[in-house]
């Protein structure tokens, strides 16, 4: 028998949560970010499904997007990092590839190659000083991209450190030197707003914006679920239970005997770890579902297994029953908050162990 572990996708909920971004931002268009394997829920399906209506799609490199070219996707693919090496540029000609520039090489490389672009979206560093020009240099590489007479268009990139913390001005200052960078340049389009800025920030008028972790339902905010913000989950993550014992009070479980029994009561032992991307550093009393009933971690998260038990120490878990993991009634923001990371994590450090399954439509 195969092991338990399933992913279930639902895309039709992928596609609700990206025309709910373009209800919020309406003179804006919307790359559907599919990034790090569509944030571990699978690239290639995620974007064959709203291939025909997402504006176009954003990765972080090249690799990525010939993924999804080979696999028939049509609409434009936008590499937010750009090019690591000279010679991409000529294949982003070749596939149609929109491309991220933040530095005077890419921008020799890509007048070296000679090859023509239909948009290069120049990133400011407005703040988070990771990628990107600054605003006196900015003006000059817009006028040298146009002046090349190989690219289309320019667009002006930036992105937001603090747009998930409301209480920060970080992101109003960021938004000043963004449009006060704009002014100097003259007419041009933008593209500022992450799934944080799209949800709860002010942001320019027309052009781009880049929805990625709320399109898969998980929000971006501490404290506060996607189904809270009107997204809707896309992934639940669920195995079974193939073994119990009962547990006598004081009984201790797992490496480290890190969980005691306060009381007697039926342990289940289910089919996950660590080694399919589940957190290790969960700690005991992590939500989960067994049977549709609330039940918790009670041990340390080995490779391939958990221990789990009812948080209900009167109801006893049956073997083949299904566990609930992630998603449904278990917010994947919950999990992450118990394991002292996000929810973007959880579900971008998937591995490959799990079987993916993908609801289309009616079958969600």
């Amino acid at each position: 028998m195969a092991r338990p572990l399933t992913a279930a996708v639902d895309l039709e909920a992928i596609l609700h949560n990206y025309r709910y971004a373009k209800k919020l931002q309406p003179s804006c268009k919307a790359f559907a970010v599919v990034k790090s394997n569509a944030y571990g829920h699978g690239a290639v399906e995620v974007s064959r499904y709203l291939d025909k209506e997402a504006d176009a799609f954003a990765v972080a490199a090249i690799e990525e997007a010939i993924v999804l070219r080979e696999a028939g996707i049509e609409s434009p693919i936008l590499l937010l990092e750009g090019v690591f090496e000279g010679d991409e540029w000529s294949l982003c000609e070749q596939h149609g590839f929109w491309a991220a520039l933040e530095n005077a090489q890419q921008m020799d490389e890509l007048i070296a190659s000679q090859a023509k672009i239909e948009k290069v979206f120049l990133k400011l560093d407005s703040g988070m000083h990771r990628l990107g020009v600054d605003k006196e240099a900015a003006p000059g590489f817009v006028e040298a991209l146009k002046a090349t007479g190989q690219v289309g268009e320019v667009v002006l990139m930036t992105h937001f450190a603090c747009a998930d913390d409301l209480s920060d001005l970080i992101t109003m200052q960021q938004l000043t030197y963004f449009e006060q960078t704009r002014q100097s340049i003259g007419e041009i389009e933008a593209s500022v707003a992450n799934s944080a800025a799209i949800m709860k920030w002010s942001v320019p008028e027309g052009g781009w914006i880049r929805p990625g972790i709320m399109l898969y339902g998980i929000s971006p905010f501490a404290e506060v679920s996607g189904r809270a913000l009107g997204l809707r989950p896309a992934m639940t993550l669920s195995t079974k239970v193939i073994s119990t014992r009962q547990l006598k009070k004081g009984d201790k479980v797992g490496y480290g005997l890190g969980y005691e029994a306060e009381e007697d009561h039926v342990l289940a032992t289910i089919a996950v770890g660590y080694g399919d991307g589940y957190p290790r550093h969960a700690q005991n009393g992590t939500p989960l579902q067994i049977n549709g009933q609330e039940a918790c971690l009670a041990g340390r998260v080995s490779m391939d297994m958990l221990t789990v038990r009812m948080q209900d120490y009167s109801v006893a878990p049956a073997m083949g029953q299904e566990v609930v993991l992630w998603g449904g009634d278990v917010p994947v923001e919950e999990v992450a908050d118990y394991a002292g990371t996000i929810g973007y994590e959880l579900v971008t450090r998937m591995t490959a162990r799990p079987h993916y399954r993908y609801l289309r439509g009616d079958d969600s």
